[in-house]
């Protein structure tokens, strides 16, 4: 996005650094990269100076004039600001003479701001009348100067904006708003400052290149019409036609000739067609995409030619979001001399080595007088986002592609800039997407906070936080209803003494997840990504072994994301289900032929709406209401499946439209829910409740956990098969009705997987899943590991992002990136069992599963 989008733009350095650029940028022609010139009040004072003594000057001011005003009340206006000469088209006039003054609104009118005779002791006051005139004058100033004893009067143009006298070019008063994408004073015009443009994507149009033009090999936004695909069709075959081709070859094997004219058209050459209805100029899909986008006025249309178009890097800014002459404006570095640094070059830079950069800056004597505390500012700034373990990031990386851990770093690191005592923060998981040689630096950044005065408390799961911490409360013992007890407090060592703690069980390693027996041996299938290229990668060839589980890992910001999900799973999105998202920059992929789908399990919500419920993600809810709409009391009075749903009408509750809560405006104030009074909360009418099973109505069914139900409904395979599945990720404790929007992004991701393993299983396909242990204790964990062996098991493949030790250890193959983040990583520093990332002492997280082996 753009507002607020980048890590630069939301507060780690940005008013410093737009700052700092404005004061000492050294502005160039962006058309012939020469050094801008311009002249400063200080130039403008010694300029003078240097003029002969008792030489005469007179300061004039040249007017910008205001829309509609008229000369006479130009000077009435002066001279009641207390100016008392003017000078019109070159000619000296007092104010008080404003009848004798002859002037047109096309005259060049300027203020006489003052008149002076240089002199050792006039510095202070030429300095004074300078300001004066650059104020009036919108950064222009004329002086006009006589030497001792000549007659002729010689004129001075300076100008204190920017200019490159050979071209003409200028530009105007910089400030920091002019630094800034979000600014239309800096944003590119193209793009403005988004840094992309949305353009037709031919691969989109052909999704299946092995297809005929006859078997629907093309695919356009009136696909969904069927007249208009029909003339869309012909079109097409008249063009193939025109080019002497075969409608039912595949489109690989068409020239290129045709391919081209295909998206981009036949530049206004009729097609020779045996139709005189198609003697025509073909357009080009490309071209018409684009004009439609552009000229049609129906939203409906310009939805369907977005399908068909993705986003590219802006061609006027290359995706670096400013207008070219803010890109123009450097700043010298000793490092390299003869090429200094953009804006642009200084965000891309990773927050390691933009430290680096900000010490190695080149200022004049006059810039260090009035910068230094501005770097100071921004290196202090940028000390605090290393010093939280976000050294890796870019300062130009989009928010939207933080996780929510470097989120939350971030909000840390300005936390830490703020120097504050006696404050309580709290922090929930802030160990998320760190591996363990990162886990350390955030520790230390919360020891830090704590000797300052403050009070930190940490929801967290991870052991190494755990240990260190001063106090430790542990809840229990179990989830949901089974929990909500405080179990034990103290240090880790009491944590660690006391029986009835379930993490002290694990601290001690009296739980612990074993390492499982030595799996079958690899199968030969594997999935090959070949030559990775894209951000950080370094020409990474990654082997995925097919019907295995493999972790991926790394330290922060080694590439791991890139990819697993920016290159195989983009690329993967858009094999099978023609996305529209563009992969990352590899040479290929080999293996595809043996997976017949690809499924992302994440831990975003299962639902946005509070009426999304586990039982209507996982395809319970329906066969329930199937089993009530076929109960006696039901067939009597005719009540059909949908009269169980609280989605419609019929046998909902209308008074709150089965949401079981009213919502009452507080204009204002956020909004409040209130329980409905008709229904109490259960969602439906009386007439509906009055059909039960086995004693419960579908509210008393919805208002049961997991467990519950599954004993409840025990001999009825199709809603067992799917409790049992719920159950078996470790969601014994959620109700079957409770609303998507209150569960944890955990407790989202354990339902997906459940959905996933009450279908009948096929095999063949992959899974990827990114740092599922988010939010999980020890135990829960354990639960996890089980459903990864099933998946397994059953012939599928996962490849897993993890930082967790217990998971990695579990896998049957590993690959580790790195050896370090940003730059410093792209590499594949080992793969292998885990046993043999723990021999390479190259691997970092081998170092740090050496415990376990």
């Amino acid at each position: 996005g753009r507002t607020g989008a980048e890590l630069f733009a939301i507060g780690a350095v940005e008013q410093g650094a737009f700052k700092f650029l404005t004061e000492v940028g050294q502005p160039h022609d962006p058309e012939t990269g020469e050094l801008l010139t311009r002249d400063t009040p200080v130039d403008i004072i010694e300029t003078l100076l240097q003029l002969p003594e008792r030489s005469k000057i007179v300061l004039v001011a040249p007017l910008v004039p205001v829309a509609g005003e008229k000369p006479i009340e130009l000077f009435d206006r002066l001279r009641q600001q207390g100016f008392v000469r003017i000078r019109v088209d070159g000619e000296m006039h007092e104010l008080d003479d404003i009848d004798k003054i002859k002037a047109t609104k096309k005259s060049a009118i300027d203020i006489v701001v003052d008149r002076l005779v240089i002199r050792d002791d006039i510095r202070s006051r030429l300095a004074d009348s300078i300001e004066i005139a650059l104020k009036w004058s919108d950064d222009r100033l004329v002086a006009l100067s006589q030497s001792p004893g000549s007659d002729a009067w010689d004129e001075h143009d300076f100008t204190t904006t920017y200019r490159n006298p050979k071209t003409g070019f200028t530009l105007g008063r910089l400030t920091p708003k002019h630094f800034s994408f979000n600014s239309h004073l800096g944003a590119c015009p193209t793009c403005h400052g988004l840094g992309s443009r949305l353009v037709p994507d031919p691969e989109l149009m052909v999704p299946d290149p092995k297809k005929s033009i006859d078997a629907g090999g093309i695919k356009t936004w009136w696909s969904g019409s069927k007249k208009r695909r029909g003339l869309h069709q012909r079109a097409i075959l008249a063009l193939a036609e025109h080019f002497n081709e075969d409608p039912d070859a595949a489109l690989t094997d068409l020239s290129q000739e045709f391919k081209r004219a295909l998206f981009y058209g036949t530049d206004g050459e009729k097609l020779s067609t045996s139709s005189a209805a198609w003697n025509k100029p073909f357009e080009g899909l490309s071209v018409q995409a684009k004009r439609l986008l552009d000229e049609s006025k129906s939203e409906i249309t310009k939805v369907a030619v977005r399908r068909f178009m993705s986003h590219r890097p802006c061609p006027s800014c290359a995706g670096k979001r400013l207008k070219p002459a803010i890109l123009a404006i450097t700043v010298a570095h000793e490092n390299d001399k003869e090429s200094s640094s953009s804006i642009h070059d200084f965000t891309a830079l990773p927050i390691t080595d933009a430290l680096h950069w900000i010490d190695g800056v080149i200022l004049t004597e006059q810039q260090k007088s009035f910068a230094t505390e501005l770097v100071n500012e921004i290196r202090k700034r940028l000390a605090f986002l290393h010093q939280v373990g976000l050294g890796y990031l870019s300062l130009h990386r989009e928010s939207g592609t933080l996780s929510g851990g470097e989120s939350q770093r971030i909000r840390l690191a300005t936390q830490l800039g703020a120097g504050l005592a006696g404050v309580l923060y709290v922090l929930d998981e802030p160990s998320i997407g760190l591996h363990q040689a990162d886990n350390e630096k955030l520790i230390e950044t919360l020891r830090h906070l704590r000797d300052l005065g403050n009070s930190v408390i940490v929801v967290e799961h991870d052991e190494d936080t755990i240990r260190a911490a001063d106090h430790v409360l542990d809840l229990g013992p179990g989830a949901g209803p089974e929990g909500g007890y405080l179990l034990a407090q103290g240090s880790p060592k009491e944590i660690e003494a006391d029986l009835k703690s379930l993490t002290g069980k694990w601290l001690t390693g009296e739980e612990k997840i074993i390492i499982p027996p030595a799996n079958t041996p690899l199968v030969n299938n594997n999935l090959v990504v070949r030559d990775a290229t894209h951000h950080n990668l370094q020409h990474v060839t990654a082997t995925f072994p097919l019907g295995r589980f493999t972790c991926v890992t790394g330290v922060s910001g080694s590439g791991k994301s890139t990819l697993v999900d920016t290159v195989l799973r983009r690329a993967l999105f858009r094999h099978f289900h023609q996305s529209r998202d563009i992969p990352g920059e590899h040479a290929g992929i080999d293996g595809l032929e043996h997976i017949d789908k690809v499924i992302v399990i994440d831990q975003s919500a299962i639902g946005r709406s509070p009426r999304s419920n586990p039982a209507t993600y996982i395809g319970l809810f329906g066969p329930i209401r199937d089993l009530f709409a076929q109960l006696p009391a039901s067939r009597a009075r005719g009540y059909e499946p949908g009269r169980f749903s609280f989605n419609v009408s019929g046998g909902r509750c209308e008074a709150c439209q089965g949401d079981g809560l009213i919502k009452i405006d507080m204009h204002f104030l956020s909004d409040v829910y209130v329980t409905c009074e008709t229904c109490n909360g259960r969602r439906y009418n009386r007439e509906t409740l009055d059909v039960t099973y086995r004693g419960k109505n579908i509210a008393d069914v919805l208002e049961m956990t997991v467990a519950e139900a599954k004993t409840f409904f025990q001999n009825i395979p199709k809603i067992h098969q799917r409790l049992k599945a719920l159950q078996d990720v470790g969601l014994g404790y959620v109700k079957l009705g409770q609303s998507a929007t209150t569960l944890s992004g955990g407790e989202a991701q354990r339902i997906k997987l459940a959905a996933e393993l009450g279908k009948t299983a096929t095999g063949n396909t992959l899974y990827l899943l990114d740092e599922p242990t988010t939010g999980l204790h020890f135990a829960d964990i354990a639960t996890l590991l089980e459903v990864f062996y099933r998946l397994r098991d059953a012939g599928n493949t996962l490849i897993i992002i993890e930082h967790n030790l217990d998971v990695i250890k579990c896998a049957d193959w590993i690959l580790d990136l790195g050896p370090g983040g940003g730059k410093h990583g792209g590499k594949l520093v080992a793969e292998g069992r885990p046993e043999d990332i723990v021999a390479n002492v190259d691997s970092v997280t081998g170092k740090y599963l050496q415990r376990y082996f």
